[in-house]
């Protein structure tokens, strides 16, 4: 084992003792992959080797990266394999495994805001609800999900991970353990959502267990938890059937929920604790996405919106 790998795997140990969700630690994992690789063959497999002048140059090379489609990776994406240079270096720093952080002076690149897409409207909403077969098992638990996720706004990996104790029909909440940051949260879940819950945790769901036992609340055909793909499945397959010009995925159900709660007027606090944001911030987008208050006010305010029977 090579000197910087040793010291990696220290780093990844030490992530581990404070308690990182396993998936970050396999996020850090894979963000060290490119550096290491980019390291061997400048010859710097020792850490007191690596220079900032090669850290700069590493970062100009993630421009020509690409992603799975054969298209160049964007700003964010550069972002996120740079974090994992910069908390390996810094961490190798606050050890004192090295006497300077060569990544100190790394900045982040900039990256475009924009507001979320691919919204659904109220019809279109409706319309990918009312997709699924719900005479049969399969399609009535496909219902649930989206009722589920429509009403909380709920990640799809949050969603793969509820078990049945996890949702409370009623009083109408449903718990998130080790969300994003590997944080919980309750959130409240729709009246509507609640009984499509219930009557496929009662009705539906023991045919899907066949006599097995298992905690999850929404089980593939042959008993077992969803991979981390299938709520991505079930969404893009109803969207399409539901003949959904706009790409439709998991995520888009979480922005309309938000959006859609916006438009309503509902508190952007409020709408911080549903999603799960650390920051009021990353709420603040659907303020900009919902214009219900701006229409109100250019139609109130604007002098050729209070002219009467004018052409």
């Amino acid at each position: 084992m090579s000197d910087l790998d040793l010291y990696m795997e220290k780093y990844l140990e030490h992530l581990a003792v404070l308690n990182f969700a396993p998936i970050t630690l396999r996020n850090h994992r894979y963000m060290l992959r490119p550096l290491r690789a980019y390291l061997e063959e400048m010859g710097a497999l020792e850490v007191a080797a690596v220079t900032a002048e090669m850290l700069r140059d590493y970062q100009s090379s993630l421009k020509e990266r690409v992603n799975w489609k054969g298209e160049p990776i964007n700003a964010f994406s550069q972002n996120g394999i740079l974090k994992g240079a910069k908390c390996f270096f810094r961490f190798l720093s606050e050890e004192n495994y090295l006497l300077s952080n060569p990544a100190r002076g790394l900045r982040y690149a900039k990256v475009p805001k924009h507001l979320p897409r691919n919204i659904l409207t109220i019809q279109e909403m409706k319309k990918l609800l009312n997709t699924p077969d719900t005479g049969t098992a399969l399609g009535y638990r496909d219902r649930t999900i989206l009722e589920l996720m429509y009403s909380t706004g709920l990640r799809k990996s949050e969603v793969n991970h509820l078990n049945v104790s996890d949702v409370d029909t009623v009083d109408g909440f449903v718990r998130v353990n080790e969300g994003k940051g590997a944080k919980d949260r309750v959130v409240p879940l729709g009246k509507i959502a609640c009984r499509w819950v219930e009557n496929y945790v009662k009705a539906v769901r023991p045919m899907l267990l066949r006599g097995k036992a298992d905690p999850h609340l929404f089980l593939t055909d042959r008993g077992k938890p969803f991979s981390l793909s299938a709520v991505w499945g079930v969404v893009t397959r109803h969207a399409k059937g539901a003949g959904l010009e706009k790409r439709i995925t998991p995520h888009s159900l979480r922005h309309t929920c938000a959006t859609l709660m916006m438009r309503n007027r509902a508190n952007v606090r409020h709408i911080q604790v549903l999603l799960g944001h650390n920051s009021l911030e990353t709420t603040q987008v659907y303020a900009q996405v919902s214009v219900v208050d701006l229409k109100d006010a250019h139609k109130k305010y604007h002098p050729r919106e209070r002219e009467r029977g004018t052409t």
